[in-house]
């Protein structure tokens, strides 16, 4: 069996670990890690467990979330340093995998502080929010404003799977969902992640980033479609792209042996 466990790093950074592979992966979750209370609950190392299975022997996964209650005004270059000090205290350096906003922060932790990342993984992410991104993150930031966290939550099923799950999940997220999904510990964490991210342009400074880098996401993405992809990639020196036909938002579900084939040869290369 895999192992998993569920904690707080440095008392703060909520996180789920599981597996026991020899090298470290850390995962940096997107703008919607504050739509929970940020205490994981134990059954989530057991569904964890489920979806890492394929990196458990290679890594020990830890998906690590942000510290509740973010000041006013926190950039997407404050939460690197925030990764740059968990990571630093606990591993030493790691493979980073950032997910949409979290590949934001990734991008940045690679920047500032090299020593931290070993490889990088940057998914569903990009220097910067396309138009329509932008735009739909903006609606999100209002709702957030409004502690409309259903509505949030059935924006954001509706971008990720292009499938039928795209008319069942938003219409059963904004009805059930109201009832049995986990509000914010700290509401304002959810529309301070808005701001960074709407405020996030790397295209200056990741042409810093040393160490090897894949980009990857879909083609159907609507906050960061391939021409953004591509403009991430060409800008780090040696990056590999990977455009995932098909696919939304939520690649990494929704077209996951593809992606984690893709992601696996990578890592192995």
């Amino acid at each position: 069996m895999i192992p998993g466990e569920t904690g707080q790093l440095l008392e703060e950074f909520p996180y789920v670990r599981v597996g026991d592979g020899p090298r470290t992966l850390v995962f940096v979750p997107g703008v919607t890690d504050p739509l929970f209370d940020g205490n994981y609950p134990r059954i989530a190392a057991h569904l964890f467990r489920r979806y890492y299975h394929r990196f458990a022997d290679e890594y020990t996964v830890y998906v690590i979330s942000r510290p509740r209650g973010l000041e006013a005004g926190k950039t997407i270059r404050d939460m690197a340093d925030d990764y740059a000090r968990a990571i630093g205290e606990e591993f030493g350096s790691a493979t980073v995998w950032g997910l949409s906003m979290g590949g934001c922060i990734a991008q940045q932790l690679a920047v500032e502080h090299p020593e931290c990342v070993e490889e990088l993984v940057l998914s569903v992410t990009g220097t910067r929010l396309s138009a329509e991104g932008r735009e739909l993150t903006d609606r999100m930031r209002r709702r957030a404003y409004d502690h409309d966290w259903q509505s949030i939550r059935a924006m954001v099923a509706s971008e990720m799977f292009p499938d039928w799950r795209r008319y069942v999940y938003p219409p059963l997220t904004a009805s059930v969902g109201r009832f049995t999904l986990p509000k914010p510990a700290v509401p304002s964490d959810a529309w301070i992640s808005t701001e960074a991210v709407l405020d996030y342009d790397g295209r200056r400074s990741i042409g810093r980033i040393d160490a090897r880098t894949l980009v990857i996401g879909g083609e159907r993405d609507r906050f960061f479609p391939p021409a953004i992809l591509e403009e991430t990639a060409e800008a780090i020196p040696g990056a590999e792209l990977a455009v995932i036909e098909g696919a939304k938002h939520g690649v990494f579900y929704t077209h996951k042996p593809s992606f984690e084939n893709r992601m696996l040869t990578f890592l192995r290369g």
